[in-house]
């Protein structure tokens, strides 16, 4: 698998390798962060789009047929055709009914009922979801380029493209489906998405991305807030497109809190030492386990007997917390990509380490895993481990290295991790002498 940028915000290019382990790292604004949340926003597009039927069409077209009747409801008059909102649904998804035939009658019936400027325009913008949801039944390239658009506003609240650039494109490019592949490349113009190409689907069925575990408390307010679709893209509500918070968060959130009795089936397989599980040792080194009230759809943390709500749990105990319930809900898969933005983060050094531990024993699981970072341990610790289990193979590294222009192009330094450890190593070995300093003082 394949991920390529070309002027995506800070970005100038980037051609990144998937599907085992991929270690993306470089300064700070260096567009790090940008190439997990452009991945996470492609195949979520794509993934949500596969989602949908009819069934789920015929749902949303009720519902905007609903609003409509009671427009006219306001208004003190009725239309026949409406009477059976039901039936006309099924007639509009089956094609039985021309929709712009249709569309004409009703706009017809509003002229006639003197509807003002505002009711009108909610008529129109009802009518015209409606064909978009029907026309995108037969053509998902229309339906992808909606749900990229949606969920990259949500991301990055700006266009895409680099300042000063007039072109950019994304592609993803899947070779492990079948014997031509899929592929997925988006094209823009001054920011706007003006071409979009689709072929094949996918080996990978969903994506989780992870910014920070600091919001585990707050879950289910993220949760309700987005209304995240997890089963068709048609649940998507206002307040998403609205963009209030990010997708990735609410997508979180919904997976975290799953309520699915906390699935282990695939990972009973995972035997670390002997008959330990990855997820004893995950809560061995944490001392508890993390798990959710059902009732009321909050986290918590169980240590010793005692339960701690998760508002109450350190940062770093958080950190394993998020990786416990994906495991635990089977959000992370050989299907379903798992992307960590600076994991490193709320974690000290010795804990960062047995972090890279528990990721590398994933990717030997064949779990495709993203990770961002600029920790020279964390680094070290994924190249040791990745050693250690013999899976070296399976890992490339990138480093964002920004030219004058403060656009960023991703080189592949697997064969040269030096110049990784000089980058992130570099301000400690300013401030090693004090001795110096002390002296320059006086």
């Amino acid at each position: 698998m394949k991920l390529k940028l070309q002027n995506i915000l800070k970005v100038a290019s980037a051609e990144i390798e998937l599907g085992g382990l991929t270690v993306i790292t470089g300064e700070n604004d260096s567009g790090k962060s940008t190439v997990g949340k452009i991945l996470f926003s492609t195949l979520k597009a794509a993934n949500n789009v596969n989602q949908v039927d009819k069934v789920n069409t015929l749902s949303y077209v009720r519902t905007r047929l609903a609003s409509i009747k009671r427009l006219f409801y306001r208004f003190g008059h009725n239309i026949q055709l409406l009477e059976n909102i039901r039936s006309l649904s099924i007639d509009l998804v089956e094609r039985n009914i021309n929709f712009e035939e249709l569309s004409c009658t009703i706009e017809n019936e509003a002229g006639k009922c003197n509807f003002t400027t505002r009711p009108f325009a909610i008529l129109q913008k009802n009518l015209t979801q409606i064909q978009q949801y029907i026309s995108e039944l037969d053509n998902p390239v229309l339906a992808v380029k909606r749900e990229f658009e949606i969920i990259s506003k949500s991301e990055f609240m700006e266009p895409l493209n680099s300042i000063g650039k007039e072109f950019s494109a994304i592609e993803f490019y899947d070779d492990t489906t079948d014997a031509i592949g899929s592929n997925i490349k988006m094209k823009f113009e001054n920011g706007e998405l003006s071409e979009i190409g689709i072929y094949g689907n996918s080996s990978i069925e969903d994506v989780t991305y992870i910014e920070s575990p600091v919001y585990l408390h707050i879950l289910n307010t993220l949760r309700l807030s987005s209304s995240v679709p997890t089963v068709s893209f048609l649940g998507i509500s206002n307040s998403l497109q609205r963009g209030d918070i990010p997708y990735h968060l609410a997508d979180m959130a919904e997976k975290i809190l799953s309520t699915q009795d906390d699935l282990l089936g695939l990972f009973d397989k995972f035997n670390v030492t002997g008959d330990q599980s990855l997820l004893n040792e995950i809560s061995a080194l944490i001392g508890g386990d993390f798990s959710v009230d059902k009732k009321n759809k909050q986290l918590f943390f169980k240590q010793n007997g005692n339960t701690i709500p998760a508002v109450s749990v350190a940062s770093g105990i958080k950190s394993f917390g998020v990786l416990l319930r994906l495991i635990r809900t089977e959000c992370v898969s050989t299907s379903k990509m798992l992307v960590l933005d600076e994991p490193e983060i709320h974690l000290h050094p010795e804990w960062q380490i047995a972090f890279c531990r528990f990721i590398i024993e994933l990717v030997s699981k064949g779990i495709p895993i993203v990770v961002s970072s600029h920790s020279p341990y964390f680094i070290q610790g994924l190249r040791y481990f990745a050693a250690a289990k013999g899976i070296e193979k399976d890992v490339i590294y990138y480093m964002a290295e920004q030219g004058d222009d403060g656009l960023s192009i991703f080189n592949n330094v697997t064969d040269d991790l030096n110049k990784v450890f000089t980058l992130l190593a570099a301000p400690l070995h300013g401030i090693m002498n004090v001795d110096a300093v002390r002296n320059s003082s006086k």
